[in-house]
């Protein structure tokens, strides 16, 4: 009996960086959620970003934003995992150094990046992404407080290449580095991840392990995977993805999640 479904977006529910979701999504999301089961995009997206994905029923789900360093309601935040002060201006100093990178700071309510409106960056993040982005001549002046991840990001989907100075430092031992697709790294603290959020909200719906679904198609999905009772994922999913799930659905032109949501929904029994 699954009473708790979490999901990637992109790549997993959607190409990456698509502004839009195919709208049958949030009918069967809406039957599920009336046999009482609970649904959970989870994202290295801004909830800004993925609310307005999900406007038709974003009141009614959770979320789990910004590589699973935020969870929260469409309301409220309810935990969040802010990346530790201290290694904020080496990361990002750090960053700049990368050639082709552009560095993103995120925070749960704003987005900062200073690589110009006229970027790739900010014009993805604006136009595709729906970001409530900002560009600003100095990331850094962000209060470092506020800030619960740090995103470089590679145009020509060289990420993993570029960042290799980056990874294989001894940074990758401060902070958690998580490719996110062929653009991204997201840097995030040690005890921050979709797994780790993921595990929370089991905790706060009291949902045993064994009574969720986790959908995702990259590295960055692979601690939530671990925390699932089924994991799952598309075709076109990384290979190590397709390797460590318990199913390998289609891909996600071909609406492989949505397949695997009408499975579900048609085997539930109407009242859990």
């Amino acid at each position: 009996m699954i009473r708790l479904i979490a999901s990637d977006i992109d790549g997993t529910l959607v190409p990456d960086g698509a502004p839009t979701i195919n709208p049958e999504y949030y009918d069967v999301i809406t039957a599920l959620q009336k046999k009482g089961i609970v649904f959970c995009p989870c994202s290295g997206r801004s909830f800004q970003s993925m609310h307005t994905l999900f406007a038709p029923i974003a009141d009614s789900l959770y979320f789990i934003c910004e590589n699973g360093t935020i969870l929260r309601t469409a309301d409220r935040i309810l935990y969040s995992w802010p990346v530790p002060e201290e290694y904020i201006r080496p990361l990002v100093e750090c960053g700049r150094k990368l050639p082709g990178i552009s560095v993103m700071i995120c925070t749960p309510e704003k987005t900062y990046c200073e690589s110009g409106e006229d970027s790739p960056l900010y014009r993805l993040m604006h136009d595709d992404y729906h970001y409530n982005i900002e560009n600003i001549p100095d990331v850094l002046a962000v209060p470092a407080g506020e800030v619960v991840k740090v995103s470089l990001f590679h145009a020509e989907d060289q990420i993993e290449e570029a960042c290799r100075p980056l990874t294989e430092s001894p940074w990758k031992d401060k902070v958690q580095m998580l490719c996110a697709g062929s653009k991204w790294l997201e840097c995030v603290a040690l005890n921050a991840g979709k797994g780790e959020a993921f595990a929370l909200l089991q905790e706060l719906l009291e949902v045993p392990q064994e009574e969720t679904v986790y959908f995702g198609d990259n590295m960055n999905d692979l601690s939530a995977f671990q925390e699932a009772g089924a994991s799952v994922t598309v075709s076109s999913a990384r290979s190590e993805i397709r390797h460590a799930a318990d199913l390998v659905g289609h891909s996600v032109k071909h609406d492989g999640v949505l397949h695997e949501l009408k499975r579900i929904l048609d085997v539930a029994p109407d009242h859990i």
